[in-house]
């Protein structure tokens, strides 16, 4: 695993996470133009979408008030990828009715850029997924 990456990683989330124009704009700054963003794990009907712009247009339609990632910890996979487990909490939009889950984001880079950012809602499967058993 690359320090690099993992320091770019840590620089993301050790600050108070939201999705929001400062979030995506620092997303964009890292991500390659065509990064991929997969979401199909996290939301059964969501897709697979390239680049940020892209992303944030999902973002706009998103289900969720407010939307905060903490990390609880970072895992070197190896020289491309950083998986971070995630604590993500959010407030409905027209319920207000907040929710917790505990997700993974597994981050691939290539030429110090984010080329893969995928959301897994389980975390032992994206361990496997990974290579890694605990």
């Amino acid at each position: 695993m690359s320090e690099e990456n993992l320091e770019i990683i840590r620089r993301i989330y050790c600050r108070t996470l939201r999705l929001d124009p400062e979030l995506l704009a620092a997303l964009g700054e890292l991500a390659a133009p065509d990064a991929a963003f997969d979401f199909t794990d996290a939301y059964p009907d969501g897709p697979v979408v390239r680049g940020v712009e892209r992303v944030r247009r999902i973002a706009a339609n998103w289900p969720w008030g407010a939307l905060h990632f903490e990390p609880e910890r970072f895992i070197d996979v190896d020289a491309e990828r950083v998986l971070v487990f995630i604590r993500a909490t959010a407030t409905g939009v027209g319920s207000g009715v907040p929710v917790e889950r505990r997700t993974a984001h597994e981050c691939t880079f290539r030429g110090g850029r984010l080329v893969r950012f995928k959301v897994y809602s389980d975390r032992e499967e994206a361990l496997e997924v990974a290579g890694l058993q605990e």
